[in-house]
């Protein structure tokens, strides 16, 4: 009976049969391009939500569990460094460079790790501590190649890690060679990056060295990565300290 009189209606009124078409064909456009857009949107009992949407959330919650992963594994190694390190500066000293060099492996290891989260960073770590007359040399590294190892020294009065080592303050940058920036790019580099940062390693107001990191790509580390290189730097004080007295006192007596 309601269908008949619908029909009815259509048949004499055939404006009104176009004129709902016409909105039905509007209203599921407007539903499909909010679906597009991400919203979700519910008709008839029956919810429509964007795939983009769901990829956007599993890409978040991916991202959440990928950040826990990587402050746990800085956790657990900040807190074997530290006890290898204790360990070592209470022990005799015939075994010092054996297990000084275990620990500076494990540490540089753990340092690249911790830094290697983004695709493409290839990041490289470098301390550095006082050389000759204005210079800072590598004092240990990894990712580096050995000669450059060897030949790399950096301008304490004209460089990021210079900068760092003067003032105590961190240097960071995702944009190195932006003008204005304390890098300056060395004569000799072998490859080119975009991204550095550059932490104290300190014992008090005493400035030891520069603990050092560049990334490939701009923006390449985040605060929280930041944060662990300090951490990282604190842990190692202690033995470097201990390392650059020892040789404080081996060149006295060879003098």
């Amino acid at each position: 009976m309601d269908i008949e009189f619908i029909f009815k209606v259509i048949d004499a009124e055939p404006w009104l049969a176009y004129t709902l078409v016409g909105f039905g064909v509007v209203l599921a456009a407007i539903l499909l391009w909010r679906v597009k857009n991400g919203d979700s949107v519910s008709l008839l009992g029956l919810n429509l939500q964007s795939d983009a949407k769901l990829t956007e959330l599993e890409k978040q919650m991916e991202e959440v569990g990928e950040d826990s992963k990587q402050k746990s594994y800085v956790i657990q190694s900040i807190h074997t460094l530290a006890g290898e390190v204790s360990r070592l500066l209470f022990q005799p000293c015939e075994g010092f460079e054996d297990n000084r060099r275990k620990i500076y492996n494990y540490f540089l290891s753990a340092v690249l790790a911790t830094m290697s989260g983004k695709k493409g960073n290839n990041p490289k770590v470098c301390i550095f501590v006082k050389g000759d007359e204005g210079m800072l040399k590598v004092h240990e590294a990894a990712a580096h190649s050995p000669d450059g190892m060897r030949k790399l020294q950096l301008s304490i009065a004209d460089s990021a890690a210079g900068h760092t080592y003067r003032t105590g303050e961190i240097f960071s940058s995702g944009a190195i060679h932006t003008p204005g920036s304390h890098f300056k790019e060395h004569p000799k580099a072998q490859s080119k990056y975009h991204s550095l940062i550059c932490v104290p390693i300190r014992v008090g107001d005493q400035i030891l060295g520069v603990l050092s990191v560049t990334g490939d790509e701009e923006k390449s580390y985040s605060e929280d990565e930041q944060a662990y290189l300090m951490a990282y730097a604190s842990i190692l004080a202690p033995l470097l300290h201990k390392e650059l007295s020892k040789q404080k006192e081996t060149e006295r007596v060879m003098s």
